[in-house]
């Protein structure tokens, strides 16, 4: 049977003893022995643990200390802006500390246990502080900035005023010839009261006196030239014979639907104009639709909108197909972007260059509409102007009064939405980079406030380049920040029509030299042109061009491939050229405006197919036998019921 294990005599003294249990035992002689407890512990349970894994938790033991400390005086001189590190030596801190060890160990009476530890010993010893006494230094501020170098630039203006230009108007028929028969004609001459300077919307008609047709068609309206004093004068008789490609007119009876009723002597009493109520969209819910987007222009549409969306332009090559007659259904609208509430308009005109950075607005209301225009409380009114199918979000920012006998109109002028960027509405701060970062980066950057992103969207077109730390400095507004970080690159701001987003375009996408492998945008035939004019440019042959940085930028020179490189431009200092990629960009637009160019103006109609063409588009045109491409550079819209049309200025080169 197992033996028990009794401590009963008196242990050893001379060396300590060693328990073993199990296997490990190296004397043959050795007898394994059972370790029994046969009598309960005296104090409390007690477990004997054998092995290198004690699974057992212990509880932490708590330390607390506590202590008075002096107070901490110090004089201290204050500099603003001046870092400021502050060192001190306190005393040392004195306590005693008692701490009480129980090693859960029982304690039977009939042998001793042998311990490794020993009595704890209480010492006093002080505390070493890290700190140490401050030194009084004085020390001067060091400014990271530098006096500002006063700089004259342009201001470039939104929008400009239109020159007033003469031209005549060509009539699509000649004089008809002489015959010998009394023919009433078909159609008389236009109506003679449409002038401009007309004080009133309305006027009464003339009576046509009977006349004597000499020919199947008369003259068309000889009142639209603006230099002439008299609004029609006599026509001028001319001898030259007509061949006509139309038989026998049929006549036919046709009814024509008018927009206006015979006015009447307003009735004794006051009038009050009747209020239209705001029609509220209609509410289509949360759910997810796909319903009226094409697949071309998928969108997941949530809210009081359902079938609307801002309209994209066209991908690809878009040709306009060479028609007899092109038909066109103008829509003009304008309402306010907070409510939606119709805004009556007479006629209005929007446009845009590659030196603005926002569309330029014009319009003529009605005196009704001035209440709906007037800012409120929370600033200028948000318009939004709807040509074709095509939205522009603009401020109406300029609101100015005409009134002549009888009649009272409003004058109203602003700018697009991306104008919160510029003064008046942004404050001049100075922007900089205190690290390392991208040009879009810089632009990213830009568009915040205390590191939060203002919601405006980047559409990034240029190549990008580094810009060391320290490198950007500018003091102004949001959109001249962008701007100049833009132009190092030669590139310039578009703006979106609608949205919150600013593209930046590079002024020349493709070399010049090399516009005739470029695909086009748009194909305009000579027939929907309705009228074209061409200007003649000599500008100096630059073949090479020096660009260079500042203090941590690059000497680049760039020379047109092909050429000797003997006709030098001058050189060019910017201090965000701290790479090749933006010198060969800044030199490629150097060395593209150059030679002998051609400025066309195309007036055209804003036709399905093309919609508004905005800059920065390719177009090609056939100008008598030759076909041009050029680069649009400005647009204008002239809306005006029932007529709307767009010019746009092309760039070409000879």
């Amino acid at each position: 049977m197992p033996e028990n294990l009794v401590f009963a005599g008196t242990p050893l003294i001379e060396q300590p003893l060693v328990m073993v249990f199990g296997e490990g035992i190296t004397d043959p002689n050795a007898k394994i022995t059972d370790l029994v407890f046969s009598q309960p512990p005296r104090v409390h349970p007690t477990r004997l643990v054998f092995g290198d894994s004690d699974t057992s938790t212990h509880p932490d033991s708590l330390l607390e200390v506590s202590g008075a400390l002096p107070e901490l005086v110090a004089r201290l001189h204050l500099v603003i802006g001046v870092p400021l590190a502050l060192q001190a030596a306190l005393p040392d801190l004195v306590g005693t500390v008692a701490v009480k060890y129980q090693s859960q160990t029982q304690r039977p009476t009939v042998a001793q246990v042998q311990t490794w530890s020993q009595v704890s010993t209480v010492t006093e010893s002080g505390l070493t502080q890290p700190q140490q006494h401050a030194q009084a230094t004085n020390a001067g501020a060091q400014d990271h900035s530098q006096n500002a170098v006063s700089e004259h630039f342009g201001v470039s203006p939104g929008y400009v005023e239109a020159i007033r230009s003469s031209r005549e108007v060509g009539s699509q028929f000649q004089d008809g010839c002489l015959r010998r028969s009394r023919l009433h004609a078909n159609w008389s001459d236009g109506l003679a009261d449409r002038r401009v300077n007309s004080t009133s919307p309305f006027q009464e008609g003339l009576r046509a006196p009977t006349v004597r047709a000499v020919g199947r068609f008369q003259d068309g309206l000889h009142d639209r030239r603006a230099w002439l004093e008299n609004s029609w004068t006599g026509a001028i008789p001319r001898n030259k014979g007509y061949t006509g490609h139309a038989g026998a007119a049929i006549p036919m009876r046709r009814f024509l639907p008018s927009a206006f009723e015979e006015a009447w002597v307003p009735r004794p009493g006051a009038h009050l104009t009747p209020l239209i109520p705001p029609v509220d969209p209609t509410y289509w819910g949360t759910a997810l639709l796909f319903a009226c987007p094409s697949l071309a222009a998928p969108m997941l549409v949530f809210g009081t909108r359902q079938c609307e969306f801002p309209p994209t332009q066209p991908t690809g090559v878009v040709t306009v197909a060479v028609r007899k007659v092109y038909f066109v259904i103008n829509d003009i609208s304008l309402r306010r972007a907070s409510d939606g509430v119709e805004v009556p308009v007479n006629n209005l005109s929007l446009s845009l260059d590659a030196s603005s950075w926002a569309w330029g607005f014009d319009a003529v209301l009605p005196h009704s509409a001035q209440s709906l225009i007037e800012p409120n409380g929370s600033g200028v009114v948000e318009l939004l102007a709807t040509v074709n199918g095509t939205t522009f979000a603009v401020l109406a920012e300029n609101i100015s009064r005409e009134r002549s006998f009888g009649q009272t109109s409003i004058r109203l002028t602003g700018r697009g939405k991306n104008s919160v960027l510029a003064a008046p509405y942004a404050p001049v701060m100075t922007f900089t980079n205190s690290q390392a970062r991208t040009a879009r980066q810089l632009m990213d950057d830009v568009l915040t406030i205390n590191g939060v992103p203002m919601g405006w969207n980047l559409d990034w077109g240029l190549t990008d380049w580094n810009v060391p730390a320290g490198v950007f400095s500018h003091q102004g507004t949001w959109i001249e920040a962008l701007s100049v970080i833009a132009g190092a690159a030669g590139g310039y701001l578009l703006p979106h029509p609608r949205d919150q987003t600013i593209r930046v375009r590079h002024r020349y996408p493709v070399a010049p030299w090399e516009w005739a492998t470029v695909t086009p945008n748009f194909v305009l035939p000579v027939d929907a042109v309705e009228k074209e004019s061409l200007r003649w440019l000599e500008k100096p042959s630059y073949n090479r061009v020096f660009i260079s940085g500042m203090d941590a930028g690059v000497l680049a020179q760039v020379t047109r491939s092909g050429t000797a490189g003997d006709s030098l431009a001058p050189m060019v200092v910017d201090a965000l050229i701290t790479e090749a990629a933006v010198a060969r960009q800044r030199g490629l637009a150097v060395l593209s405006d150059t030679g002998r160019q051609i400025e066309v103006s195309l007036n055209l109609p804003v036709l399905v197919e093309t919609g508004i063409i905005e800059p920065g588009a390719f177009v090609q045109y056939r100008d008598g036998g030759v076909d041009r491409i050029g680069l649009v550079r400005s647009t204008q819209v002239q809306a005006g019921f029932p007529e709307v049309w767009q010019t746009l200025g092309v760039q070409t080169y000879a």
